[in-house]
């Protein structure tokens, strides 16, 4: 069996990496002419923990993991407002599964290892389409960007919330787009360190509105910018710069400083927060992994959980039954959907109290964090996150057909 993984992210690379470990026959093309890096800081937690020691990244986690010592709530002028311990939070919460670190360089683990187990990766390559197989014995027609075009024995969209791969395999009636009304920005901001302790998460938080940084070593600050936002549409309109400034031009602390240090950022992240949802996970043997088939939004905090453990799914399946890929993929359904609507669920609940913009709400927001140490609020808060919530094994799964 010869698959075409399309797109070098979280969900892809993890896909690639399995197949690769079980002996299958993988290429993974990206549209983008080198590795991203960067990108902002994510909680890794809940299903992602157990995929990511069944692909032997346990050590490599743990050497990227940020050594985070308190989360730190500032008002606009610079002021401490209250600060969490959190180390004792994580224990309380995570029970020790858990990590935190750049999503960047969580695929900058995934490409090493996929690399290391001699995985293709064809850069510059952009998938424009794809035809998926009229019967089972018939191959996948993609083609290229430049005017090429293969056959392929399985296709996996993994290309993200914008799926080339999905727009061309599923109708308009097949898939569902929801924005969760904010605006996300976030970059590497280089240079001489900002005024925060080296290991505070710090974050400013107005009615409406967030801005948080992470010294991420020497020369070197994670930087998150968010805020409610009902007309999406009109940042992207304005482009992030502008939007930034008009959002955030009257708040203090090192806010201004970001600000003025706008035209020198590189490869910035700039997105809504969305949620997709689709009806069928594959047709003619192409399927979807990742945001490009769920996208839960950057609001329930699993996304990158969810995206290592559905590509070790997927590869388990389809190298399970590389001659049914119909029933692989069922399995692979049923073993990831239940899982993929709670947290989808999850992060619709949250999108209320991210960044709360009416001040009642922003008090009940931090009473709740102040207590997420304390082992009763941690229990409630651990259930509403899903911490514990498991992927059945490929084993467990058979086991319960049978």
């Amino acid at each position: 069996m010869r698959v075409l993984v399309v797109g070098a992210g979280i969900a892809g690379l993890s896909t690639a990496l399995r197949l690769r470990q079980l002996g299958v026959d993988v290429t993974v093309a990206e549209q983008a002419d080198a590795e991203r890096g960067g990108g902002y800081m994510i909680d890794f937690f809940g299903p992602g923990i157990d995929a990511a020691h069944q692909l032997n990244l346990d050590s490599a986690l743990r050497g990227i993991h940020a050594p985070v010592q308190r989360l730190r709530f500032v008002d606009r002028t610079g002021r401490q407002r209250f600060a969490v311990n959190y180390g004792r939070m994580r224990r309380q919460l995570f029970h020790g599964r858990h990590f935190n670190f750049l999503r960047g360089d969580l695929e900058k683990v995934l490409l090493t290892a996929a690399r290391r187990a001699q995985t293709t990766i064809v850069w510059g390559r952009r998938v424009v389409a794809v035809r998926p197989a009229l019967e089972e014995s018939h191959p996948v027609l993609v083609r290229y960007a430049d005017g090429a075009a293969e056959r392929w024995d399985v296709v996996v969209g993994a290309d993200g919330a914008n799926s080339a791969v999905r727009r061309s395999m599923l109708t308009r009636q097949e898939w569902s787009r929801r924005d969760l009304g904010h605006t996300v920005a976030a970059w590497m901001q280089g240079g001489p360190e900002l005024s925060v302790d080296a290991h505070d998460f710090t974050t400013l938080t107005a009615p409406g509105r967030m801005v948080a940084v992470y010294p991420a070593g020497p020369n070197r600050t994670a930087v998150f910018f968010a805020h409610r936002s009902w007309d999406t549409q009109d940042d992207f309109a304005r482009g992030m710069a502008a939007t930034l400034r008009r959002r955030y031009g009257d708040l203090g602390w090192v806010v201004p400083r970001l600000l003025r240090g706008l035209s020198g950022v590189t490869r910035p992240y700039f997105d809504s927060t969305i949620q997709v949802h689709c009806t069928e996970w594959e047709r003619g043997r192409v399927v979807l992994v990742g945001d490009a088939c769920w996208c839960v939004s950057l609001l329930a905090g699993q996304g990158a959980s969810l995206a290592v453990a559905g590509g070790l799914v997927l590869a388990e399946e389809l190298a399970a039954r590389p001659d049914e890929v119909a029933t692989a993929v069922g399995r692979y359904r049923d073993r990831l959907e239940p899982t993929v609507s709670r947290i989808a669920r999850s992060g619709l609940r949250t999108a209320d109290w991210f960044i709360p913009d009416q001040r009642w709400r922003g008090q009940i927001r931090d009473l709740t964090l102040r207590g997420a140490a304390w082992p009763v609020t941690a229990r409630l808060m651990s259930r509403a996150l899903g911490v514990d919530g498991a992927i059945p094994s490929l084993d467990e799964e058979s086991a319960s057909v049978t």
